[in-house]
């Protein structure tokens, strides 16, 4: 006997008696034939199962101060794959020196492509960058993203003596830490 178990936000419910089952998926983005496992038992008083399935895609956040193909490559830059609501899974990845972020496994499909959540947690401490969570799809197994680090503005730092109002500090140096 087959059944068809509707999954929605990775959760599904279907009435199954006790017996074993082979496991098939149909997954849009993902590779169906990795759905792990791909057998199991339902036994008396048990009443949840997990399964996971794996995406062989490639997304690349190319990461420069102006957000673009030649733009000069920020490293140090990291990124997190998200869900819509911005909770972070996985590790974080990081740009390299060519100022690429990749993250594999992602899904892809060529018609009706899942979205890919991800946002920015860091750059380099020289440039400024968006927190927010930001979506892409891919209809290919490799695509690559432009995104802007902007350098961050000059700021004027004044220091003045704290006795003698608006004196300035002849010379000094100030350390600032985030």
């Amino acid at each position: 006997m087959e059944k068809i178990i509707n999954i929605t936000n990775g959760t599904g419910t279907s009435e199954l008696i006790n017996g074993s089952y082979t496991v098939s998926a149909n997954v849009v983005g993902y590779d169906n034939t990795s759905i792990s496992p791909s057998s199991f038992d339902v036994v008396s008083g048990t009443n949840e199962y997990s399964f996971s399935i794996a995406a062989n895609g490639t997304l690349t956040l190319h990461v420069t101060d102006d957000g673009t193909v030649s733009g000069n490559p920020i490293v140090g830059a990291t990124f997190a794959r998200v869900d819509s609501t911005g909770t972070e899974y996985g590790n974080l990845i990081t740009t390299n020196e060519s100022g690429d972020a990749v993250f594999e496994n992602v899904p892809f499909a060529t018609t009706d492509a899942p979205l890919i959540y991800y946002k920015q947690t860091a750059s380099d401490g020289d440039h400024e960058f968006s927190t927010d969570v930001q979506s892409t799809s891919m209809t290919t197994n490799q695509e690559t993203i432009q995104v802007e680090n902007a350098l961050g503005a000059t700021r004027t730092i004044n220091l003045v003596d704290a006795n003698y109002a608006n004196m300035p500090i002849s010379e000094a140096t100030i350390t600032v830490t985030n």
